[in-house]
Order: structure tokens, then C-alpha cells, then sequence
């Protein structure tokens, strides 16, 4: 009979059975945002991840989940069966293009776990091949095309973006953090944060060293965005100087 190692409160236990680990969740001896060894994957994953446990876990929500039957015939973009997990219950089902709103909307994150039932575990977002970039470009250039106001799923954001090298300086008034630029707008930046961790909404301020057609400047950002280290922060406060600059450098690159 296999057994597992689980990392739960920073320290490794076992090893124990698949029952044993089932129980200790049943009794919330441990939870499921502790970690199993994968010995296929050689990796600590959650245990809300592993395909082993799914229907535990599918279980263990207050809400049940509401799978829905559409018709042989849907579109498979509007086939209402993906689920979102969001503080610790499930929400849904919703179609794929629904969960593309929600994504530009920022409503949804990659970093968010979602599920269907032909799947054998819940993974986040950016781990699922049907959201990959490519498959989202396919999308676009299908449903960009439609005339019907029902069908428009995607939308153009309010300012242009562009990639950009740059190093700035992140504070949230205790700390400094060192960070890259990796994208810009007038109305926010992508940035690559070194041992940084901050939550979604969160004011900091920032320093963006000069960059080539981009001078320096100052601004009071929200993160609105976080995947691993790479988070987005929109502009609170700028000024109309440095606004412009990053106006006229977006456009000559979207050009």
C-alpha cells in the first residue's frame, strides 16, 4: 500500500495512507491548503490539488456543486461547467468565456483555482491549456468579429500597453523592494518584485527609474494584480508630465 509524506504548519509528517490523510482532513487535523508529496510530479503540491482527493474536497464546500447540463449542441466556449474556488467555496458553473470576462475585469486571477468535471483535480487558471494564450487569441479573432452585441466578449482596455526594461523602487512605508519593469501604461505598470508580498488593493509607492523614451518618475499605486512575483499596480496619483511620456512611448510601439 502507497504512502505519503504532508507538510502541514512547516513541519513534515508521516508517512501515512491515502484513509489516514482522508480522515485527518474529515477532522481537520490538517486542511487543505497543506502540502502532499507527488512522487510522479517530485513536488509538494496542496492537497486540495491532488487528483486523489478531489471528490473529498468537492465535497467538503457549504455550497454543493451545481453541475448543469446544456445542450449537445452549445458552443463549447458557452457550455456552462467551469467552477471557481473563492474564499474557500465554490462559485459557478460558468462558461469559458465567462471566465475571460472575469479575467479582464480582474474579477478573476491566474493565480485562482478552477474546475470542471471532466477534470481530475483543480489547478489554477494558468495551468489550464484551454486558457493559454494561444487559446485565448483564437477567441478573440473568433468573437472580435461578431456583430451581435451579445456575442462581444472581448473589450479594448482604456490605455494602450507596451513592454519596457526598466528597474524601479517599491515601498509600502516599512520596506523597500527592488523591481523591474516589464510593462506599461498610462494607467499602470506590470512589475517583477523581488521578495515581495502584497495583497491585492494594496497602496504602495513607486519609483521608476529612466527607461529609453520613458523618464523617471514617481506615482502612489494599487496593486490590482499578482501572479508568483510579477504583480500589476494601477496609477493612483501621477504627474501629467510623466503621464504623457508613457502616452507618447505606447503609442509609438503599438504603431
Amino acid at each position: 500500500m502507497s504512502t505519503y509524506y504532508i507538510a502541514s504548519q512547516g513541519k513534515q509528517q508521516g508517512p501515512f495512507t491515502i484513509q489516514e490523510i482522508e480522515v485527518k482532513l474529515t477532522s481537520q487535523k490538517i486542511n487543505w491548503h497543506d502540502y502532499i508529496y507527488d512522487d510522479k510530479a517530485e513536488d509538494w503540491v496542496l492537497l486540495m490539488e491532488y487528483a486523489p482527493f478531489t471528490q473529498l474536497f468537492n465535497k467538503s464546500f457549504q455550497t454543493p456543486l451545481a453541475v448543469v447540463k446544456d445542450k449537445p449542441d452549445v458552443d463549447p466556449a458557452k457550455k456552462r461547467q467551469w467552477f471557481v474556488l473563492k474564499q474557500n467555496n465554490n462559485y459557478g458553473p460558468f462558461s469559458k468565456l465567462d471566465l475571460i470576462q472575469m479575467l479582464q475585469s480582474k474579477t478573476l486571477h491566474e493565480y485562482d483555482f478552477i474546475w470542471h468535471e471532466n477534470m481530475t483535480a483543480w489547478k489554477r487558471l494558468a495551468e489550464v491549456q484551454e486558457f493559454s494564450v494561444q487559446e485565448i487569441r483564437l477567441l478573440f479573432d473568433k468573437y472580435s468579429k461578431k456583430k451581435d452585441a451579445n456575442d462581444k466578449v472581448f473589450f479594448r482596455r482604456k490605455y494602450v500597453r507596451a513592454k519596457v526594461d526598466s528597474h524601479a523602487i517599491v515601498h509600502d512605508k516599512k520596506k523597500i523592494y527592488k523591481s523591474v519593469g516589464i510593462e506599461i501604461s498610462e494607467g499602470g505598470a506590470g512589475l517583477m518584485i523581488e521578495d515581495g508580498e502584497f495583497d491585492k488593493d494594496q497602496q504602495v509607492y513607486l519609483h521608476f527609474k529612466p527607461a529609453p523614451e520613458v523618464p523617471a518618475f514617481n506615482a502612489i499605486c494599487k496593486i490590482v494584480s499578482k501572479k508568483g512575483n510579477i504583480y500589476g499596480v494601477q496609477f493612483l496619483k501621477i504627474s501629467a508630465a510623466a503621464k504623457t511620456y508613457i502616452a507618447n512611448y505606447t503609442k509609438k510601439k503599438a504603431a
